[in-house]
């Protein structure tokens, strides 16, 4: 099966949870997901592809861990493509980055936090500094050798996060597309309940301890992600162009769960 065919949600399920399983002598879920940050101590691929492989068999064992269900709607990129989604949470990178083999740019703030920063680094995340134009600068320039290496790069235009509504969106990615001549792939996030929807104004281990509290209470929460049809940058004179289309896409392929209202924050 192709590592970018498009799946049921049973399906999805099946994958992930044959790849994320452990022994059969492996302990609860704390256990196993402390087991998976040590794992994750010990990457080191050297190739952009392998990187990206490896991130996403890391993402797929943390949604499984976290009791994360995604239901995928439309077909996933054959090849490398600069994807764009809104931006709810955390959840929306390790959702996408457990289904596509991609180089995600994150916030800086991200490199630094214990025992996940420096191996999301060595797996070709991009860290930026935001308000950093000399930041954002050299991150244009990694995502656009790693774009040219063939592998995809994920990006959050709206640039920080919301609880259901579409921000403005900043125009980084859709220089990429321009000049790498590779297709924009719009997709539409939604969460199943707005709890797991967290914002920079809200502490982060309060939210997480919400997501692992219901876990190990047997709880699963699902995360629908709606992908559209490929955006050609060529068609448009200018970046600004390509992010309206881009915009509208998302605005139209998102189909929130009946419990979310969407409003911005």
């Amino acid at each position: 099966m192709s590592q970018y065919s498009s799946q049921p949600l049973v399906a999805l399920r099946t994958e992930v949870a044959l790849e994320a399983r452990e022994p059969a002598s492996a302990g609860p879920s704390l256990l196993r997901f402390w087991q998976a940050l040590q794992q994750l101590q010990r990457v080191g691929a050297s190739g952009l592809a392998e990187r990206a492989a490896e991130l996403r068999r890391t993402c797929q064992q943390a949604c499984e861990l976290h009791g994360i269900d995604v239901e995928l709607v439309g077909t996933l990129p054959p090849g490398p493509a600069v994807i764009v989604a809104n931006h709810l949470g955390y959840i929306d990178p390790v959702v996408l980055c457990s289904l596509i083999p991609c180089s995600p740019i994150a916030k800086s703030e991200i490199r630094s936090w214990p025992l996940v920063g420096e191996p999301l680094r060595r797996m070709n995340v991009s860290f930026v500094r935001r308000g950093s134009p000399q930041s954002g600068a050299r991150v244009l320039k990694q995502c656009l050798r790693t774009l040219r290496s063939g592998v995809s790069v994920l990006n959050f235009p709206e640039g920080t996060t919301s609880r259901g509504g579409l921000l403005p969106f900043q125009l980084g990615a859709f220089w990429l597309a321009r000049k790498s001549g590779l297709p924009i792939v719009p997709i539409g996030m939604e969460f199943q309940t707005p709890d797991m929807c967290w914002v920079d104004a809200e502490g982060f281990l309060p939210h997480y301890g919400r997501i692992v509290w219901g876990k190990l209470r047997g709880k699963r929460r699902e995360v629908r992600v709606c992908v559209g049809e490929p955006i050609d940058p060529e068609l448009f004179q200018s970046e600004i162009a390509s992010s309206v289309a881009a915009r509208s896409a998302i605005a139209q392929l998102r189909r929130p769960y009946a419990a979310v209202e969407p409003q911005q924050r």
